[in-house]
């Protein structure tokens, strides 16, 4: 998907390798490029010139400093005047100039204040020193290798391994886990020496030597003295103002519409004062997601496009989704690529409804977690969960006698090892860590956000800082059998809970009761 590319090195065919490299993840001819080369900094953005479109990468006022950033930041209007005040004369306006002006007065601690999805590189010449800044979920993936004596940094890790000096050694831990789960734990990939940028991390390289900082992490709250009305009252305002802070700039903007909760969510709170909004809906053709999803748009009077899903979008694009996501995911997800371009003739940006259900509706979480006080009964549960794409029994057949002892427990031993980064105490916490950190950050992102972004750019409410904040707070009890969520729902847009909920066939706001019943 388009993002950046760089190389940190003096030898004297960086020039060429930034080439190939950026031209590795640019993936239609009508992506716009960036680049900038000044020993030892090489760096290239591609982009659709959709947000901030203005040439990069921008200096600082005394040219000491320079950014090159991939996203955009949400809701700093005061946070500019701030710099104003302090004599800042902005010259492009954009988001990277913000940032690069917080850097120069605040150092790199400005980037716990930003909202936004983003990864941003920053260049002091003076200090010969690189900064690289992700957001909370790493959103825009950045992956990373040092490799002879450089620093190579891009958004797919194709890029990387255009440097033909770059030794091949697969990383036996991620085969185990993609076989398990369906995608790669934590911050590996297939090939050893090359890693993802955590999210919510400061990379730091000078003089050959790197460090990363991790800023942030989902660290729940865990005193629920609360009424459940106070939860869902303080869920609405920040969503409500998550949904608001997103329907900025002079863009065509839709909803990709389906029949669940997180979409029409997204559409319940969109103010009417930014209508006409599109809406999209891919399937079959009088499936029931198609027919629900038609009375959520009509309900709210969007102009609804519904876009069909061919059964050779399989065949014709598979060799596409493997290279898109370096085969990280596996192509089963990836059915809709062949609707990108039918989206795009009536969208800049598309809203989708990412983390909702993870937050709010407890997904991943059944009636006997939240009862387990055995960290080691609650592994057990969370790896029959999760383990969905093949078993341990299947792994063993699928492998050759030779290679299956390299990789034999290597999975249920990286589930462990995530599990102990959790500071929370509540199981269902527990639980739920695992899937903000991994689910979504591993999986998630690369199915919903990054393919989109081959076309057109997408925003995501529900990973809004704010809400996402509030939703720490929630008893997982509340979160079980989409309780809360239904009461959310109902307070963002009665009209559109009293539409059938395509996994349960009833009433969104039907009693919780019948819910949680009816729920897979």
């Amino acid at each position: 998907m388009p993002g950046i590319a760089g190389v940190i090195g003096t030898e004297a065919k960086a020039e060429v390798l930034l080439k190939r490299m950026y031209n590795s993840i640019k993936h239609e001819d009508w992506y716009l490029v960036d680049e900038y080369f000044s020993s030892p900094f090489n760096i290239a953005r591609v982009h659709l010139g959709i947000i901030n479109p203005e040439p990069q990468p921008i200096f600082s006022e005394d040219k000491r400093l320079c950014i090159m950033m991939d996203g955009e930041i949400y809701g700093y209007d005061e946070e500019k005047r701030r710099l104003k005040a302090k004599g800042h004369k902005f010259q492009v306006g954009n988001d990277p100039e913000f940032c690069l002006y917080q850097y120069e007065e605040y150092g790199e601690d400005f980037v716990k204040k930003l909202n936004g999805s983003f990864s941003l590189v920053i260049w002091d010449d003076n200090d010969q020193k690189l900064s690289i800044a992700n957001d909370r979920y790493g959103s825009r993936p950045l992956y990373y290798a040092h490799n002879n004596g450089k620093l190579l940094f891009a958004s797919e890790v194709k890029a990387i391994l255009q440097d033909e000096t770059f030794e091949k050694e697969i990383n036996p831990e991620a085969i185990a886990e993609f076989f398990a789960f369906e995608y790669i734990l934590e911050n590996k990939t297939f090939f050893k020496g090359i890693n993802l940028l955590p999210p919510a991390s400061i990379f730091t390289y000078k003089n050959g030597q790197f460090s990363i900082k991790q800023y942030w992490d989902f660290e729940f709250v865990e005193e629920y003295d609360k009424p459940e009305d106070y939860y869902v009252e303080k869920l609405v305002s920040a969503f409500k103002k998550a949904v608001e802070r997103r329907m900025i700039g002079n863009h065509r903007f839709g909803v990709s519409l389906s029949g669940g909760l997180d979409s029409r969510a997204i559409l319940g709170a969109i103010d009417k004062k930014h209508f006409p909004v599109y809406t999209f809906t891919y399937g079959v053709p009088g499936c029931d997601e198609a027919k629900i999803a038609k009375k959520v748009a009509t309900k709210k009077g969007t102009i609804h496009k519904f876009i069909k899903l061919k059964p050779e979008y399989f065949a014709s694009f598979a060799e596409k989704d493997v290279s898109i996501t370096d085969g990280m995911v596996s192509i089963y997800h990836f059915h809709g690529i062949g609707t990108l371009d039918k989206t795009k003739k009536d969208a800049d940006i598309i809203f989708h409804g990412l983390g909702g259900d993870n937050f709010l509706g407890g997904l991943w979480l059944n009636d006997r977690i939240p009862r387990i006080n055995d960290n080691g009964l609650l592994l057990n549960e969370l790896y029959k969960k999760v383990n969905i794409l093949f078993n341990d029994e299947d792994i063993r057949r699928l492998f050759s006698k030779t290679y299956y002892p390299e990789i034999d427990g290597l999975a249920f031993k990286s589930l462990k090892r995530v599990l102990k980064g959790t500071k929370a105490k509540h199981p269902g916490n527990i639980n739920d860590y695992f899937i903000f950190k991994n689910r979504i950050t591993r999986f998630l992102i690369l199915t919903a956000t990054c393919t989109p972004r081959l076309q057109f750019e997408d925003r995501t409410p529900f990973t809004d800082n704010d809400f996402v904040d509030v939703a720490l707070t929630i008893p997982p009890e509340l979160r079980l059998n989409h309780r809360i969520y239904i009461k959310f729902l109902k307070q963002i847009s009665p009209d559109l809970a009293k539409i059938p909920y395509e996994k349960t066939g009833i009433r969104a706001n039907a009693p919780i009761i019948l819910n949680k019943f009816s729920i897979f």
